[in-house]
């Protein structure tokens, strides 16, 4: 019978060895490693521009600002990267030698690595294969193709982009959704949006079925993926194997296998999906708890403000709510702890894009407080429970 190690004995074995024999240890510098270029580029027909993201991978080189708030015009900088700018980024299908080239995306912080192109300039068409080259400016060359997935026989171009709205109750149904087999696809990827980052599988099946009480296992704390008050964007997509091959892969430190990358010359994904369904899901709830209702309040200028609440997930301790203001529309997270509501309202349906914060108790039919004067200062500080309408 073979004998088992105890791994965890053997650094101190290891150390007595090394203190019985004398031996000394000294510090060694490793040699940081140069910095490959990194691409990120997901081609969709669907889309009115074309967007490759050019940055370089870290390595302790670039000192990153963590700080700064997220930009979706400066996508690399503002989310901790080192953008690479200033290079002839040029995408072509196979007849085309020259290529359109890509416009960098330019800001108060100067290139961001950002590069776009139009689809005046290109239009993607499902089906058909392109190429994309990257040359930076200090040389290097980044290569890589992709095969659009074909589209479904009524397929028309940027109708994908005019989501379907559907009406869900959390509490009792299921979304089910259905879509045709494409050519060229080497699956299926189902995607929802939620303020705490996307709920997303990839599905070989050509049906799908989401419970309303699914759990985003891919965020901190298992969220609900479905919030009522919440209009929830969800989509379909036919994928090509690239994207495919990216997203099924990881970086595993004891199998030395690492993500599986489409382009030569550098890391990243160059692929490419067609859209297959898009639902706006306007998510609600059933009426359980006292805070479950429309509350309602006057600004001082005598503007009425409603704003939906319910109780998310209770708990004895802290409730977490969720809801929406009506008028305009904005999206409502909070925390209920015995009589003390505190609630952040969101511009857009995520956490990132936090208006207002508000801090109350209630009374009674009434929420009683203030809101952070550094956010917001047109809200009503006392709201009223009203039926909902």
């Amino acid at each position: 019978m073979a004998r088992r190690t105890s791994w965890g004995t053997i650094p101190v074995v290891i150390l007595v060895g090394l203190l019985m024999a004398g031996c000394e240890l000294s510090a060694v510098t490793v040699a940081t490693p140069a910095p490959s270029v990194v691409v990120h580029s997901v081609l969709n027909p669907d889309a009115d521009e074309q967007i490759i993201l050019l940055e370089s991978s870290l390595t302790g080189r670039v000192q990153i600002d963590s700080s700064v708030k997220y930009d979706a015009a400066d996508p690399i900088r503002t989310a901790g990267g080192s953008p690479i700018s200033g290079a002839d980024v040029r995408l072509r299908t196979d007849d085309d030698t020259v290529g359109v080239r890509a416009r960098e995306t330019l800001t108060i912080r100067g290139g961001t690595g950002r590069y776009t192109v139009p689809r005046a300039a290109l239009a993607v068409r499902p089906g058909q294969r392109y190429r994309l080259t990257v040359r930076t400016a200090d040389g290097r060359t980044v290569t890589g193709e992709t095969t659009v997935p074909a589209a479904p026989p009524d397929w028309i171009a940027g109708r994908a982009t005019v989501p379907v709205p559907v009406s869900f109750l959390r509490d009792r149904d299921t979304l089910r959704l259905a879509w045709t087999a494409v050519a060229g696809a080497r699956t299926y990827a189902v995607r929802v949006e939620t303020p705490f980052g996307p709920w997303a599988l990839l599905s070989d099946s050509l049906q799908f079925a989401l419970a309303g009480t699914l759990r985003n296992f891919f965020a901190p704390g298992l969220p609900s993926v479905f919030l009522p008050g919440f209009r929830q964007t969800l989509t379909v997509t036919a994928v090509d194997r690239n994207f495919y091959d990216y997203n099924r892969s990881g970086n595993d430190p004891f199998g030395g296998t690492g993500l599986i990358s489409s382009v030569r010359g550098g890391l990243g994904l160059f692929g490419s999906v067609v859209v297959l369904v898009r639902r706006d899901v306007n998510v609600a709830a059933a009426d359980r708890f006292p805070i479950d209702a429309a509350w309602t309040g006057v600004t001082a200028s005598g503007q009425a403000v409603t704003f939906d609440l319910w109780v998310d997930v209770a708990d004895a301790s802290a409730s977490s709510l969720t809801g929406r203001q009506r008028t305009p529309e904005r999206f409502v997270l909070g925390i209920q702890q015995g009589e003390t509501v505190r609630l952040a309202i969101l511009s857009t349906p995520s956490r990132a894009d936090t208006a207002a914060y508000f801090v109350g108790r209630l009374a009674g039919d009434s929420l009683v407080g203030s809101w952070d004067r550094r956010f917001e200062t047109s809200l009503p500080p006392t709201l009223r429970r009203r039926p909902r309408s």
